[in-house]
C-alpha cells in the first residue's frame, strides 16, 4: 500500500511537472506582438462597422414614399423658415433705421428747444 501511494505522489508531481514545463512561459508581450493584436483587433472592428454601415436602414416600416414625403415636408418647412428670417431680418433693419431717425428728429428737437430758451432769456 506504501509502495502504491509512493508510486501515486511520484505519479503526480511527474504530471504537475510536465504541465509546468508544456506550457509557454509567461512573460510580457513584445511590442510587435501588442501592434500585431491591435491590428487585427482594429481590422475586426472596421469589418464590424462596415458590415453596419452597408445594412439597410431600419425605416420603422414606413415606405420610401413615405419617407419621401415626410422629407418634402420637411424641405417646405425650412423654406417657410428661411423666408420668415429674411422678412423678419428686413423688419429689424427697418426698425433700426426708424430708431435712428427718431433719435435725430429728438436730437434735432432738443436743439430747437434750447435754442428757443436761449433766445426767450
Amino acid at each position: 500500500m506504501r509502495t502504491t501511494l509512493r508510486y501515486a505522489a511520484a505519479l503526480a508531481a511527474l504530471a504537475i511537472f510536465a504541465l509546468t514545463n508544456a506550457q509557454e512561459p509567461l512573460r510580457a508581450p513584445t511590442l510587435e506582438e501588442r501592434i500585431d493584436d491591435l491590428e487585427r483587433s482594429l481590422a475586426s472592428i472596421d469589418t464590424r462597422l462596415g458590415l453596419q454601415t452597408a445594412r439597410v436602414p431600419d425605416l420603422g416600416g414606413e415606405s420610401t414614399a413615405a419617407l419621401a414625403a415626410r422629407v418634402d415636408a420637411v424641405e417646405r418647412s425650412v423654406e417657410r423658415l428661411a423666408t420668415d428670417l429674411q422678412r423678419v431680418d428686413r423688419l429689424a433693419d427697418t426698425a433700426a433705421r426708424d430708431a435712428a431717425q427718431a433719435r435725430r428728429d429728438a436730437t434735432s428737437a432738443q436743439q430747437a428747444a434750447r435754442d428757443a430758451a436761449l433766445r426767450a432769456r
